[in-house]
């Protein structure tokens, strides 16, 4: 029998196994595509056994789910904001905006659209698959910061018109010129200036419901 020592001792083991896991089944999917990896594959890019790998994910669907969510999770994308009562609005907007601006920056996020888009014709599960753990999942939470951070109240509706028009405005030109491979970096600088942009446009709509 286990002593409780030996059982604590194991599970910072086991997460570091599924991060592995997390991190192979990532460059697989990027490299060969939803179609193409398996489940096989990432178990031998992992360096673990099939059991370890359907120890964490049941299917190959579950695995991509959890290599999106752990991508956002690297960019803090996570309920903070709606945990407390300590922010107002245009500082959740600002620090969740930079957060998304920043993660659709990043090589391997616009590597995985690619993929997508690539792949949407002969399987559009995987874009669905895609869209419940990113987008869909950004756009639920701004809603919920909307209904809860305004100072007015606003319909479920409205938020989600809010959270669907600042996610657009987040997103703006830079984000399409990423998937096509054209020049679309924003420094830093230029970053945080296009989110306060975005956040004074959607303070001006907020404005504009209340009178």
């Amino acid at each position: 029998m286990l002593n409780k020592e030996t059982s604590k001792a194991g599970r910072p083991k086991s997460a570091e196994k599924r991060q592995q896991v997390l991190n192979s089944a990532g460059k697989l999917f990027l490299m060969s595509g939803f179609n193409g990896c398996s489940m096989d594959m990432v178990a031998k890019q992992s360096g673990v056994s099939k059991q370890t790998v359907y120890s964490h994910f049941s299917n190959k669907e579950a695995l991509f789910s959890a290599v999106i969510e752990d991508k956002c999770a690297e960019y803090q994308l996570d309920n903070r904001h709606l945990e407390s009562e300590d922010y107002a609005l245009t500082q959740v907007l600002q620090e969740r905006g930079l957060q998304i601006v920043k993660l659709l920056h990043d090589d391997q996020v616009i590597a995985i659209y690619r993929v997508i888009i690539g792949e949407v014709n002969s399987n559009p599960r995987v874009a669905e698959l895609f869209y419940q753990a990113g987008p869909k999942h950004s756009l639920e939470y701004f809603s919920k910061c909307f209904l809860k951070f305004t100072t007015q109240p606003i319909t479920e509706e409205f938020a989600h018109k809010c959270a669907t028009t600042f996610l657009s405005l987040l997103q703006s030109e830079f984000h399409i010129k990423s998937i096509l491979g054209l020049d679309f970096a924003l420094s830093d600088k230029d970053q945080v200036a296009h989110v306060e942009f975005a956040i004074q446009l959607i303070v001006r709509l907020l404005d504009s419901s209340e009178s």
